[in-house]
């Protein structure tokens, strides 16, 4: 009998452990800095971030456009709620290139997401390679 309150001990340990853990990877941001901001045109600026999930992750950089008057500070603290990344991808050197309001992109690693929605105020254009 001893031991099957024991084993019930055990088990509800490991699933408070479990449920701890998966709350945690859920509720974790990934920490991310400003890398780059370029102006798209008059309506529209480009924001670049590098995210960091921690020491043992590769970095993520994502791509945003946001209006002009926003803030570096307003920005980050509307990231995920207000601002949604166009594209995220592994490619730190990503060339960006703006001709005539439109947004050039050549990347050459891992592409995790790309949305070119006809609800930004720009052409986007993707040339992706993984190499």
């Amino acid at each position: 009998m001893r031991n099957v309150r024991v084993f019930k001990w055990v088990v509800l340990a490991l699933l408070i452990i479990s449920f701890y853990g998966a709350w945690k990877v859920i509720t974790s941001p990934i920490e991310q800095t400003v890398y780059k901001v370029e102006k798209v045109n008059s309506r529209i600026t480009l924001y670049i971030t590098e995210g960091s999930a921690g020491a043992t992750t590769n970095f993520v950089y994502q791509f945003y456009l946001v209006p002009p008057e926003i803030t570096r500070s307003d920005f980050l603290n509307n990231i995920g709620d207000k601002y949604q990344p166009f594209l995220s991808t592994s490619d730190a050197c990503t060339n960006v290139e703006i001709n005539d309001g439109a947004i050039h992109l050549t990347v050459h690693g891992a592409v995790y997401r790309f949305n070119n929605g006809a609800s930004y105020s720009t052409t986007i254009y993707l040339n992706a390679s993984p190499f």
